[in-house]
């Protein structure tokens, strides 16, 4: 049984290191879709990536996506992803331009389709929704429109800008506060409000991050595990509940986990990740399990018993 998938950006150079450490799924980063490689680059990642991982994902550029020149760069790019093998492209929905923003959108995701009809698009919530398109209740309003015209869709699921987000630490700067609600119920509920919008595949990312108030602007900067949040203990938690509860669901779904920390301790924290959440699934499950056979023992005991009364 697979609880979840794992893995983190890669580009052509590292996916064999990628493979050896275990991790079955790889994401092209955006910057090699936002350069202009040689087609041969785009296909031996494809050969090497299949052969390796279970799922090639991509990640678009960091290009507005509402402006003709960024549209442009992410019609590239998913042309270059679709060569390169991805079968889901992740992306920025990008600054708020005013009324009809979730037709824009819907737009813009007709026009993807157009290039390939068989790729995924997971549209990432915002950090700061009151600059940028992009809050849960927007993201469900997109995923079902999108859905209804045809084109299949999943939210991608960055965590620590969900917590920026509903918590408002865009708007306080408060990352003890937030942290502090923050718990493994509360992440707990966003997983399953998501669950069910994501149909086959749920797609999570986490990194840690800091972040400062200047102004009217929040700026965020990621940071290695440990050093950053939102605290990952709660989130562990809620995860391997989440994943176990998926896995003995009437109908499972495929979980992606990316780790999007930074580039010099991406392997090193990505472990330790799937290490801390495993180990407290297994604990779950075992103890699910346990439960499982004391109910069987006691209800054979028991009729047992009733049989030797008559």
């Amino acid at each position: 049984m697979i609880l979840f998938e794992w893995g983190t950006y890669n580009a052509l150079s590292t996916l064999r290191q990628a493979a050896l450490l275990g991790t079955r799924i790889t994401e092209i980063p955006p910057a090699v879709l936002a350069r202009r490689m040689s087609p041969d680059y785009y296909e031996n990642y494809r050969e090497i990536g299949e052969r390796y991982f279970t799922k090639i994902i991509a990640h678009g550029p960091y290009y507005n996506i509402t402006s003709e020149r960024g549209l442009r760069a992410h019609l590239t790019a998913i042309e270059r992803a679709t060569i390169a093998g991805a079968k889901i492209y992740n992306y920025h929905l990008g600054r708020r331009i005013g009324a009809g923003d979730l037709n824009v959108h819907l737009e813009i995701l007709k026009k993807f389709n157009e290039i390939n009809s068989e790729m995924i698009y997971s549209p990432e919530p915002a950090t700061n929704p009151e600059e940028e398109f992009g809050t849960l209740d927007e993201i469900e309003e997109l995923v079902k429109a999108a859905r209804e015209e045809g084109i299949k869709i999943t939210p991608s699921l960055q965590l620590e800008n969900i917590f920026l987000s509903e918590l408002k630490v865009y708007e306080t700067g408060d990352f003890i506060e937030a942290s502090d609600k923050a718990d493994a119920k509360w992440w707990l509920n966003i997983l399953e409000r998501m669950d069910k919008i994501s149909e086959d595949i749920v797609h999570l990312r986490f990194s840690q991050v800091v972040g400062i108030k200047f102004g009217d602007r929040f700026y965020k900067k990621r940071m290695p595990l440990g050093m950053g949040y939102p605290p990952f203990e709660p989130l562990a938690e809620a995860l391997s509940t989440y994943f176990v509860n998926n896995s003995m669901a009437e109908v499972v779904k495929k979980i992606l986990f990316l780790y999007t920390g930074l580039p010099e301790v991406k392997y090193k924290d990505l472990i330790d990740i799937y290490a801390t959440v495993m180990k407290m699934s297994i604990d779950k499950l075992m103890s699910k399990k346990n439960q499982v056979e004391y109910g069987r023992f006691y209800a054979t005991t028991r009729g047992e018993g009733e049989d030797s009364d008559q």
